[in-house]
């Protein structure tokens, strides 16, 4: 796999892969502020920058990540972050923890061997 970023391999394509393994998983997904949801994997694509802060490709400030959408089913705690129906993810605001709320299993961060 060639990953944009390094971190991708274990953030958004850890979460992909573990969705592929088990289809419709309740994840609590958390991030370090407090700001918590609980949600289901949608779907995953590649993505940059530039539409959202309108930055051309030659621009240095540029960037290219891969990217999830994850459907909000439930609002534990509101934060800062604008969200109503959709979570997305990528490595520039990645959870502190994600938790498969059905078995329990952390996947991120992933458990060390």
């Amino acid at each position: 796999m060639n990953y944009v970023h390094a971190e991708e391999e274990h953030q958004v394509w850890a979460l992909e892969a573990y969705d592929t393994d088990h289809p419709g998983t309740r994840y609590l997904v958390e991030f370090s502020d407090g700001e918590a949801y609980i949600c289901r994997f949608d779907t995953a694509y590649d993505s940059e920058n530039s539409g959202e802060l309108d930055i051309d490709e030659e621009n240095p400030l540029y960037d290219e990540f891969h990217q999830v959408s994850m459907e909000i089913i439930e609002v534990r705690s509101r934060g800062l972050r604008p969200y109503d129906e959709w979570l997305n993810l990528d490595y520039r605001d990645w959870p502190a923890r994600i938790t498969d709320t059905d078995r329990g299993a952390v996947v991120y961060p992933a458990p060390t061997p």
